[in-house]
């Protein structure tokens, strides 16, 4: 074995099972903290919500074949059907995922507009649509893929027939329009973050800090997706471009192990990283899950823990207002 190979392995067995423990954690966290009455109220929250639900599918159904055929045989070359839906089911809910960030950020930024009509683009009755349209686009969207994979001698993979039409769609959809999206709105959201705050009849400091705790939760989220996800139309490109050309066993072995760490191993730290952002960047955060976690352990062990509870209780209430926000 080659040591790319090796370290390819190393990766997928520890590196991406990691992804996969930490990333169920946190996604399921953030799924608890975001299904309380408050955020609910919210639609930045329930496109995050929706987000983090999607997470979790895309981790298990991502990961975990990629574990199991480390040692075992990968299913996709002895069975038809898996062979024709396993890139296709893996593809689609990414794509909603990071789409559901697009409009999260395009939801703050519509929040801070001077037009009614826009503002009203930031309503929780809207954002339950637009998810529900979101969840319905992708799959539709995204149905070539079925058809471009095939199935031939035992082995599964794209037709070169439809090389050129996935690297340009791999290039210009998730590879620069989606985040060049997440950037274009979300950079908009923080510049015009202080008309809100001379829109609103609302103290001065409470206002920033609730409008900060979502722009900055959502910035911060996508710059990891930006980071995690900006060698893959480049390495998408290449492997086109390089499809069928002499090269040398060296050559073939960089180039199966870039597209593996840029098409399968950094396409999973954006679903996982969700809580993990958070709680770095946020500091209202942190004393909320602190509070749940207090909370929780006060119910299975019936003892009660008081600690800090006027700042708590301050703390929870910007929170709670950056929820209805």
């Amino acid at each position: 074995m080659s040591s790319l190979a090796f370290v390819q392995r190393s990766m997928t067995r520890y590196g991406m099972s990691s992804l996969l423990a930490f990333g169920f954690v946190g996604n399921i966290i953030n799924i608890f903290i975001f299904t309380r009455k408050e955020p609910l109220r919210n639609s930045c929250s329930l496109y995050i919500l929706a987000a983090c639900i999607l997470n979790l599918f895309n981790l298990g159904w991502g990961i975990i074949p990629a574990l199991y055929n480390l040692d075992r045989t990968d299913p996709s070359t002895y069975v038809f059907i898996y062979c024709k839906v396993h890139h296709y089911i893996i593809h689609a809910p990414l794509m909603m995922s990071r789409s559901l960030t697009v409009i999260a950020c395009m939801d703050r930024y519509a929040l801070c507009s001077n037009s009614n009509r826009i503002r009203s683009f930031s309503d929780p009755k809207v954002a339950i649509r637009v998810i529900v349209g979101i969840i319905l686009l992708w799959p539709i969207a995204t149905v070539f893929l079925p058809i471009s994979y095939v199935y031939r001698q035992g082995s599964c993979r794209m037709d070169p027939s439809f090389s050129l039409s996935w690297a340009i769609y791999s290039v210009i959809v998730p590879g620069l329009l989606t985040p060049g999206l997440m950037i274009v709105f979300g950079g908009l959201a923080i510049s015009n973050r202080r008309k809100l705050q001379n829109r609103l009849n609302t103290n001065r400091a409470n206002i920033k800090k609730r409008e900060c705790t979502l722009i900055l939760m959502l910035f911060s989220e996508v710059m990891v997706y930006v980071s995690s996800t900006c060698l893959f139309p480049a390495i998408t490109l290449y492997q086109f471009l390089t499809e069928g050309l002499p090269q040398t066993t060296e050559s073939l072995q960089i180039r199966a192990f870039l597209g593996y760490f840029s098409n399968t191993f950094l396409v999973y730290i954006y679903p996982a990283a969700g809580f993990y952002i958070y709680i770095t960047v946020s500091r209202v955060y942190r004393k909320e899950c602190k509070r749940i976690l207090l909370h929780l352990y006060m119910r299975l062990t019936h003892h009660v823990v008081v600690v800090g509870s006027i700042t708590t209780l301050r703390e929870n209430t910007v929170l709670n207002q950056a929820f209805r926000s």
